[in-house]
């Protein structure tokens, strides 16, 4: 028993060291030989397809009535009254109407224009106007001198209606009467002892125009204009210019495509005492449109030849993008183009007729026209356009005091020759129109130029801004209108100041108008001119007429 203990206790005494040892070797670190390979064993798969065998329905049937009743309603419907008949006749118009008036200076007013009524197969009619002006206008030295003039256009008009196109044809008569009052006093003391008719000048226009265009509204068939107009223009001294311009053009939507081709021939030449010039200019112009609710382009290219002592050409590209962000409301713009101006006799009369007679100048390249801005509607009453436009011109011309010819005028520098430049030009143009309702209107135009000058010294005669204002109100039988325009600064060449140049005042011109609508056929007008009464000068030496009225009426036959 005792040996039996004995061998229990060595046996207790070696496992405790054994598990002791143990214990010590738990912290050892143990390395892995190999990483661990997980294994899965292969799946059991059913192996049978399903049943389609038809699966049997029971459809619960139900059984159900329902008890009508009469709803209470005391709503009774208003009766319809009987529709009535809109008359559907147009309003009467007049075939003719004379306006009269009568103003301050000595200054009568007859217009007159006579027309078929409506008709579906002719348009016919004359229009007649004289306005004159027999007054005197102090000079820089208080002195009056004879500024009056004469006016008279006849223009006799016609058109037929054909089923597929339109003939039209007009013939013309313009005629200006004026005087070169405009004398350099500076140049003695007291206005010289002139001759009644020294000072004066006449020009004549007759003309004839012809014109061919279709009918079609579709723009897939075929669509053409053809028109052809010859004037002659010619002035006292016996100056003459004949001009001739043909005009045609087609169009047609391919593929929803608009194409179109414009072809032009401008021919003019002048021939006087001294020299015969002639002008040609001639111009090829295909272009493409299309547009969508969302934009519209148009994208083609002018070419041109200028004809006159030297022949030029020139490349003008022609593209306009429109983006519709939102239909009336945003729509940029952005655009390049160019263009060639004519600056005949007749062109340059129109700018400014204080010229010297027969006055020719080199035609003015637009050779990169860059534009873009906004345009749209702020809200149903209120129409808004911005934009900005470089133009880079070739042969600019300004308009400076002749003192270098020997013309029979050139003692008293009042008559206007023309200098050229290169020059870059930026114009800012701001548009708004506010109109509540049929009643009221009232419109807004700014720019402001930016003058890039190589030679010139001043971009002469040429402002640096321009603003207008104009209102019109009408309430009952009465309708009122009020306009204002001014002129910035400008400047202009005189060899007898420093630095050889003199600054023109910026100019305010107001004007208001009252018209009184006595009844359909009687409407009485009072135009009241140059409130402010300043006698500014729109050409240098030019002074305008002071503040000046007319009163009139208009009365239909």
């Amino acid at each position: 028993m005792k040996s039996t203990y004995r061998n229990t206790g060595l046996l207790a005494v070696f496992f405790g060291l054994v598990l002791t040892v143990s214990a010590q070797d738990i912290n050892k670190e143990v390395y892995v030989v190999r990483p661990y390979e997980p294994t899965l064993s292969d799946a059991s798969k059913y192996n049978f397809l399903p049943n389609t065998s038809a699966i049997e329905t029971t459809v619960p049937k139900f059984q159900y009535s329902i008890t009508p009743k009469h709803l209470q309603n005391s709503f009774e419907p208003d009766p319809i009254k009987a529709a009535k008949t809109v008359t559907t006749s147009l309003s009467r118009i007049y075939n003719s109407w004379l306006k009269l008036g009568l103003g301050n200076y000595s200054t009568p007013l007859v217009e007159f224009n006579i027309s078929n009524l409506r008709s579906k197969e002719t348009a016919y009619g004359a229009y007649m106007r004289h306005k004159s002006s027999h007054s005197k206008i102090s000079l820089a030295n208080d002195d009056k001198i004879n500024a009056g003039y004469v006016e008279n256009n006849i223009n006799v008009y016609g058109k037929r209606f054909f089923k597929d196109m339109t003939l039209s044809g007009n013939l013309t008569l313009d005629q200006y009467a004026f005087n070169y009052y405009g004398l350099n006093t500076e140049l003695f003391s007291s206005t010289p002892h002139l001759e009644k008719d020294s000072l004066r000048q006449r020009v004549y226009k007759p003309g004839l125009a012809v014109g061919l265009k279709s009918n079609a509204s579709d723009k897939q068939k075929l669509n053409f204009a053809l028109d052809g107009t010859f004037d002659y223009f010619f002035d006292r001294y016996k100056n003459k210019e004949p001009r001739f311009i043909l005009n045609t053009s087609v169009s047609k939507e391919v593929s929803e495509l608009t194409g179109g081709l414009d072809v032009s021939v401008d021919y003019s030449r002048l021939s006087g005492d001294l020299d015969t010039t002639n002008n040609t200019i001639f111009r090829f112009n295909p272009w493409i449109s299309k547009s969508s609710p969302d934009w519209s382009f148009k994208i083609g290219f002018e070419a041109v030849a200028d004809i006159s002592d030297i022949t030029r050409y020139y490349f003008y590209p022609q593209i306009n993008l429109d983006i519709i962000v939102v239909k009336d409301v945003l729509v940029p713009f952005v655009g390049i183009s160019g263009s060639l101006q004519k600056n005949g006799y007749q062109q340059l009369f129109s700018e400014n007729r204080f010229i010297i007679p027969a006055l020719s100048l080199k035609n003015t390249s637009s050779n990169f026209i860059l534009y873009g801005g906004l345009k749209g509607n702020i809200s149903s009453v209120v129409r808004f356009r911005a934009d900005v436009n470089l133009t880079v011109y070739k042969n600019f011309h300004f308009f400076i005091n002749d003192t270098i010819t020997g013309n029979p005028l050139y003692p008293m520098q009042n008559q206007f020759a023309g200098v050229y430049d290169d020059i870059n030009l930026i114009t800012y143009h701001g548009q708004l129109v506010i109109s509540p309702n049929e009643n009221y209107e009232l419109s807004l135009d700014g720019k402001y130029f930016n003058y890039k000058m190589f030679e010139q010294k001043k971009p002469w005669h040429q402002p640096d801004f321009n603003v207008s204002a104009d209102a019109t109100y009408r309430v009952s039988k009465m309708e009122f209108g009020a306009g204002i325009n001014i002129i910035g600064t400008r400047w202009v060449k005189d060899y007898y100041v420093p630095d050889e140049m003199r600054k023109l005042k910026p100019v305010l011109d107001a004007n208001l108008s009252v018209q009184y609508h006595y009844s359909k056929l009687l409407t009485l007008f009072a135009n009241l001119n140059n409130i402010t009464d300043n006698s500014y000068l729109l050409w240098n030496q030019y002074p305008v007429q002071r503040f000046n009225f007319m009163f009139g009426f208009t009365y239909k036959l």
